[in-house]
């Protein structure tokens, strides 16, 4: 059951009962196109609910608690309306003191109701999981009568979450204390107006007989947050769906790295040190980092550990050794550096010569991402590279205020975890597809990491045998076959790939699939073939 529209407003204009959830496809029928009266000032918000309810769908972990939901992570939001659009002061807090959940407030808007001078302010939020790349998507709504807002409703319809969803709903009593000497500037959000063309249009466009992307049989609707796919200066994507409706501010929408980050901390992070300060690639870890200086990593370069063949694991098998409690703990459950990195060094045995053999490890990562800032910090004035070079660098892109956060650890030190925990909007893919092609193009010796992980690789190592797969410098690759799609010689094609079913595909007609999900599903070889359909990789004489 849902609210209508009508008792939507009378519940936060505080003269009804919250009943029932809403339906955000009913919101736009709240509005006009006015913009509502602009304001800046402080959104007080009693921490606890009036009243909530909380449904858990899937909770693979034992994470869920009800007491989790009796306080809201925070109790203020500085916010400014500039002709229409919601701007918070902080958009993702990563250090509250709610003892499961961080929070996230985007772009939002503000427009005036029909037959009403009041306004509803609607605003993207998120729960973010601490320690954790998981994301529950919501929206916060409240109307705002010229000079006070009285309640909020916070609901959440959807995540990008594979072991735990849930959908919530809460009204919380609130006040607005204005700041008329306070004028924040909407600047680095995302392109909220950022140009979207539906994927759908595909399908007519290019005679597309069946569904051939993340609406495919292969996907649960309901596990997919968002999928679309760039063709250089287009992008087509699909809405962003929720249990309740199309989210409502899909361009807001914030997306987990998960193991994305690997590629996009990990080897981009490689590349720009190099960039600044030249070959980093073959240092040893043992002379790198103060904590990995036993005999087993004295062999072991950084490069071997970007490519997951550090030579130490316990089973090769893929995905067992992650799978396994000690990388669960290390991700999980070692909240400082010191004890990350002292797991990191010293879980693994040595098993065979570093660089020969592909095993998954976060934590290798995160030990480069270590190597990366101590290195930094002996050799240079820098001793971050994800705040000093990695986050300027993606923000010069035009990337959103999303990458400037990343999961970091609970100390002084606040070390980047490098292998996930960074967050992304949807038009950040489309500054990130360019950036790509424009390095599998580019001859100049910049960027030569992340270029020797995205050109048909001699040293890549076979990760997933069954399914031509191989990883190579943080990216992983896949190998179809010379024939395929009428290519005279095997074609690769460059991927990001995250936890629970997040796929970035950098294809070789200058195209970008991509798709974030969280029903454990990868499967994305339809697509690159209807991709080819309409733009052909090579073609045979």
């Amino acid at each position: 059951m849902h609210i209508h529209s009508e008792g939507l407003i009378e519940v936060l204009e505080g003269k009804k009962r919250l009943s029932s959830s809403i339906n955000f496809k009913e919101l736009p029928k709240l509005t006009t196109e006015e913009n509502g009266q602009d304001f800046s000032g402080t959104l007080v918000i009693n921490q606890s609910p009036k009243g909530f309810g909380v449904t858990v769908l899937r909770d693979e972990k034992g994470l869920h608690s009800d007491s989790n939901f009796t306080l809201l992570p925070i109790d203020t939001i500085n916010l400014s309306s500039i002709d229409g659009t919601v701007v918070p002061e902080v958009k993702i807090n990563l250090a509250t003191e709610h003892p499961y959940f961080n929070f996230h407030a985007g772009l939002g808007t503000n427009k005036q109701l029909e037959n009403s001078k009041n306004a509803l302010i609607t605003l993207p939020f998120s729960f973010l999981q601490k320690n954790a790349n998981c994301v529950h998507n919501g929206i916060m709504l409240a109307v705002y009568d010229g000079e006070q807002i009285l309640n909020t409703v916070f609901q959440i319809s959807s995540e990008t979450c594979a072991y735990y969803k849930f959908d919530y709903i809460a009204l919380h009593e609130a006040k607005l204390n204005q700041d008329e000497n306070k004028t924040l500037i909407a600047e680095n959000h995302g392109s909220a107006e950022a140009e979207i063309t539906p994927i759908n249009s595909l399908y007519s466009s290019y005679d597309i007989k069946t569904k051939v992307f993340a609406d495919s049989d292969n996907f649960i609707a309901e596990n997919v947050s968002l999928y679309g796919l760039i063709d250089e200066n287009i992008h087509y994507s699909s809405t962003c769906q929720t249990r309740k409706g199309p989210y409502p501010l899909c361009n807001q929408m914030l997306l987990p790295s998960y193991s994305l980050a690997k590629s996009l901390a990990g080897t981009l992070g490689v590349s720009l040190v190099e960039n600044n300060y030249g070959s980093v690639s073959k240092l040893s870890v043992a002379e790198t980092v103060e904590k990995c200086n036993g005999k087993k990593w004295q062999d072991v370069s950084l490069e071997d550990l970007s490519d997951m063949a550090t030579g130490n694991f316990i089973n090769p098998t893929f995905d067992l050794d992650e799978a396994g409690l000690k990388q669960t703990g290390f991700v999980f459950d070692k909240l400082t550096d010191a004890e990350k990195i002292n797991l990191a060094c010293s879980v693994y045995p040595r098993k065979s010569k570093p660089g020969t053999r592909f095993v998954y490890h976060t934590s290798d990562t995160y030990i480069l991402g270590k190597a990366l800032n101590e290195f930094l910090a002996k050799n240079t004035v820098s001793e971050d590279y994800y705040a000093e070079l990695l986050s300027p660098f993606l923000k010069n892109l035009g990337m959103s205020y999303a990458i400037e956060a990343s999961l970091r650890t609970e100390d002084e030190i606040k070390q980047p975890y490098t292998g996930w925990g960074m967050y992304l909007l949807r038009d950040d893919l489309k500054k990130l597809s360019t950036f790509i092609h424009e390095q599998k193009e580019d001859q100049s010796e910049k960027f030569s990491f992340l270029k020797d992980a995205l050109k048909k690789p001699n040293d890549a190592l076979i990760a997933i045998p069954g399914a031509n797969i191989f990883y190579n410098n943080g990216f992983w690759l896949r190998k179809y076959n010379k024939g395929t799609f009428g290519c005279k010689e095997d074609t690769w094609v460059p991927f990001m790939s995250g936890f629970g079913g997040i796929t970035l595909a950098f294809l070789p007609n200058n195209m970008t699939y991509y798709y974030f999900s969280d029903g454990y599903t990868f499967a994305w070889d339809s697509a690159v073939f209807a991709a080819n359909e309409i733009k052909p990789f090579c073609r045979t004489n």
